[in-house]
């Protein structure tokens, strides 16, 4: 049986060569890539209260916040995140000018839940006449009895079956 050898004045220049290109191949990338930029994958906007929160910290989680409207009413589309040891309350929810009302009264928000508005829940805050169109973008104004007030703009979308307004009750 006869073996073949690597001469030995390539084996360093091989080695080199596989070293940089395994190095190199991710340089392309630089500072910028793709994977490393926030994508959220979801209609609405996501911020933490206080903002600039990270994980481990105390903060209320506000996710995929959007307005629902087809032109008319409106109505407040949000899940609520507590990740703090003390209860919440959100007191009021403003569509621009315009505040919402809760079907139900004020929405806790217990230590360590998700609370979800609008979009299928149970809970939901509607205006009357939104005053925004679908493609829009509209101030949110959240107000919180513990973390206070923040205001995001969000999209203003289509009631679509993924975001249909309530049935009417007869």
């Amino acid at each position: 049986m006869m073996r073949t050898l690597v001469a030995p004045r390539l084996r360093l220049p091989i080695a080199a060569a596989a070293a940089a290109l395994l190095t190199l191949s991710g340089c392309a990338a630089g500072q910028n890539a793709e994977t490393s930029q926030d994508y959220d994958p979801a209609d609405g906007r996501n911020v933490n209260i206080p903002e600039g929160a990270a994980f481990g910290d105390e903060y209320l989680a506000v996710r995929n916040a959007l307005v629902v409207s087809d032109g008319g009413p409106a109505s407040v589309t949000v899940t609520l995140v507590n990740n703090t040891e003390a209860a919440d309350v959100l007191t009021e929810a403003r569509i621009g000018d315009q505040t919402a009302v809760f079907v139900g009264g004020p929405v806790e928000l217990p230590p360590g839940q998700k609370v979800s508005i609008g979009g299928g829940s149970e809970r939901v805050a509607l205006v009357e006449a939104g005053g925004v169109e679908p493609g829009d973008w509209t101030e949110l104004t959240l107000s919180f009895s513990q973390a206070g007030t923040t205001t995001i703009d969000v999209l203003v979308i289509n009631s679509d079956d993924e975001y249909a307004f309530p049935a009417e009750e007869a």
